[in-house]
């Protein structure tokens, strides 16, 4: 799960893994107790959380003109937000084809072209996960939603000007959708 990118320079910063225990399996989310070595010899012990890697899909209708918009309950903040579609890359699934199940399970519409466009380390100071971000386009409605078993969401299609304006504020301040906004944001502009 953890990708790593290491410089040559790199290698007084490196800590060794040496043992690993996990604390708590919530399914969703391991928390693991690590004992490393620091490159000078110190031994510490540091909690992770293995989360599963996560998708998000910005589906652009038209040219970028509006969106496809998943409107849902949220159980951590009890409210309900505006996001685009998005969810967990499952085991042994690459995350191309997680973002296109899960557009389809969220909306009911398949892409013609499913683009990714950005991926980041949520935290990486005790998460090992990333998180990608893609962009699906020539969208086409293809079957009915595909739900889990307790997701209840609307779809709804909104205006590029309308989520320009709220992004970052209440319903649009998931951070993961902020920062896909982001991602999107930058391919539009490296795309001019």
């Amino acid at each position: 799960m953890i990708d790593t990118h290491h410089s040559v320079g790199d290698s007084h910063l490196i800590w060794e893994n040496v043992e690993s225990e996990t604390e708590y399996d919530a399914g969703i989310l391991r928390l693991r107790r690590v004992r490393r070595r620091s490159p000078t010899g110190k031994h510490a012990s540091f909690i992770s959380v293995d989360t599963p890697n996560w998708v998000t899909v910005i589906p652009e209708l038209g040219e970028g003109e509006s969106f496809l918009i998943v409107r849902q309950y949220r159980h951590g903040s009890q409210e309900v937000g505006s996001e685009f579609p998005a969810g967990a890359v499952n085991a042994g699934e690459n995350p191309a084809d997680a973002a296109l199940r899960e557009l389809g399970e969220e909306t009911g519409y398949g892409a013609a072209e499913i683009r990714e466009i950005g991926s980041v380390s949520p935290n990486p100071a005790f998460m090992t996960n990333r998180t990608y971000t893609f962009l699906a386009r020539g969208l086409s409605r293809n079957t009915m939603q595909n739900l889990d078993e307790h997701e209840i969401l609307d779809v709804v299609e909104l205006p590029y000007s309308e989520i320009a304006e709220q992004i970052g504020q209440t319903p649009f301040d998931s951070a993961i959708t902020v920062q896909a906004w982001f991602f999107y944001q930058r391919a539009r502009q490296c795309a001019q």
